[in-house]
């Protein structure tokens, strides 16, 4: 895996926006400012993933991108007392649909609202329906990680959570 980074990711261009250096990059770590840091593996088409950090306003995600470049799975986290929160974890359906980066339209969502006491809401839009569910007693135990350092996003970027 190859890590670039830049200010944003640009999903219409499926391109960096304000490229970074890695020192840059790291001094927006140290310092909590915005930073992307995009994942990519040779030969591929699209980039694998992409981490966005933002310290300074206890802000961290992690999306997952398919071959045409489209989110297919996100998760946000805020920071609560020194540690990253696993807070929405948000899923994405295209069909058949070969639509590139943020061209495309997802036809099938799902989301997942995570709070640190144990409360989740899920939402499912499917072909224009919705459904919610509520619950309270869930085990958020594994939604806490810690905050990464500079280049060291494996904890977070973990696509298979408990």
């Amino acid at each position: 895996m190859i890590w670039t980074y830049c200010e944003t990711w640009n999903n219409l261009t499926e391109e960096p926006m304000i490229p970074l250096t890695a020192e840059e990059a790291h001094a927006r770590h140290v310092s909590g400012q915005l930073y992307n840091a995009i994942a990519s593996t040779p030969g591929q088409p699209s980039p694998q993933l992409r981490v966005g950090i933002r310290l300074e306003t206890g802000y961290a995600s992690v999306t997952f991108m398919d071959e045409f470049g489209r989110d297919t799975l996100s998760y946000t986290f805020t920071l609560l007392s020194g540690w990253l929160f696993l807070e929405t974890v948000n899923t994405y359906g295209y069909g058949d649909f070969e639509e590139r980066g943020g061209y495309a339209d997802a036809n099938y969502t799902e989301s997942y609202e995570f709070t640190p006491d144990g409360v989740m809401e899920q939402n499912i839009e499917r072909d224009g329906e919705e459904f919610q569910e509520s619950r309270n007693g869930i085990d958020v135990t594994s939604n806490w990680e810690p905050i990464p350092e500079f280049g060291r996003y494996d904890s977070l970027i973990r696509r298979e959570r408990a």
